[in-house]
């Protein structure tokens, strides 16, 4: 297994990072902007880029593959739910419009569903966090059923489903609360397929962790340039034995959290379940509290200018800090590991 990026994906980290990029994705996030137009089009430009069907089978694309885009839409600071959708699209169930993943953390109550006539399954329950929850057209939900978990497909527009967009650390995506009430999802919207189940909730952790990583990356990047130019005692920051050793610890950080999370996407490659989780665990428990550590010391090497509205430096800290709590924390993944070696 290696952990270096192929030329393809080389190529398509630039092609991503471009698109991504394009704009001050940042600074358009200070303002508090609404999303509401905003994601439709930027889905748009991800699917002329052909990532929303990155993982179709036709296209030949993987979970790493996925996950170099993860990290750079985290890098970017993106708003457009570009995993979420390429992930609900792999279910091979179809959604309309704007169709993204809204899983229940694993430490919240799941989505509970119940038979209802003719094949159809009733829905009820609660999603605390979706991506771009307010601005989907479909979402693709998980439940709990008797017979298992399922993945379904809910049409916003349904009865039943009643969408709160939350006001959260992060700046940089729309997030929103989804509820369900007794939602009527027809026979042909709905899966059992255990295994399918499995793979989305394990790469959706393994996304929000490379997020984390590309975001962290741009905050070395930046860090490491501020301090070879600020100025303190008359001497460059940079020169200082201390401010080295906190710049060198997170770029060490940096690294592993990096080869972590290319590591669990490798995993995706093999037909082994339990190896899957366990690297995909691996990855968030190390990256998660790794980049927020990075963000941390990234806030402290800034100064007082980190701190301020105007900077880029808390606005990736926020989006690190948010990465943090989705799709399982570091605490849910380390019991997790810690069941997987019994």
């Amino acid at each position: 297994m290696t952990l270096l990026l192929t030329e393809e994906q080389a190529s398509l980290a630039d092609a991503v990072r471009s698109w991504a990029s394009s704009g001050d994705v940042l600074a358009h996030a200070r303002t508090e902007p609404s999303y509401d137009d905003d994601i439709a089009a930027a889905l748009a430009g991800a699917e002329q880029l052909g990532l929303l069907t990155l993982l179709d089978d036709d296209q030949g694309g993987t979970q790493a593959d996925l996950a170099v885009v993860a990290m750079e839409l985290g890098h970017a600071g993106s708003p457009a739910p570009v995993v979420e959708s390429a992930l609900a699209r792999r279910s091979g169930l179809a959604g309309g419009g704007v169709f993204v993943l809204a899983l229940t953390a694993p430490e919240q109550p799941p989505v509970l569903g119940k038979p209802g006539g003719d094949g159809e399954l009733v829905l009820t329950g609660r999603v605390e966090a979706v991506a771009s929850g307010a601005q989907a057209d479909a979402l693709l939900v998980a439940a709990r059923t008797d017979a298992g978990e399922v993945l379904a497909v809910v049409e916003t527009a349904a009865p039943g489903v009643t969408r709160t967009p939350r006001t959260t650390l992060d700046v940089t995506r729309p997030i929103a609360m989804v509820e369900l009430d007794g939602v009527t999802v027809t026979p042909a919207a709905w899966t059992g397929d255990d295994a399918v189940l499995a793979v989305i909730s394990d790469a959706y952790a393994l996304h929000v962790a490379a997020d984390a990583v590309g975001a962290a990356t741009r905050l070395l990047a930046q860090t490491v340039a501020y301090v070879q130019q600020r100025e303190q005692f008359g001497r460059i920051i940079g020169s200082f034995q201390a401010v080295k050793h906190h710049a060198a610890t997170m770029a060490l950080t940096v690294e592993a959290a990096t080869a972590a999370v290319r590591a669990a996407a490798a995993s995706f490659a093999t037909d082994d379940e339990d190896a899957r989780a366990h690297a995909v665990s691996v990855a968030a428990a190390y990256a998660k509290p790794g980049c927020a550590r990075v963000a941390g010391t990234a806030i402290q090497l800034h100064g007082g200018m980190g701190f301020t509205w105007e900077s880029d430096v808390h606005v990736l800290v926020r989006r690190i800090q948010t990465d943090h709590a989705l799709a399982g924390t570091p605490a849910w993944h380390r019991r997790r590991l810690a069941r997987l070696l019994g």
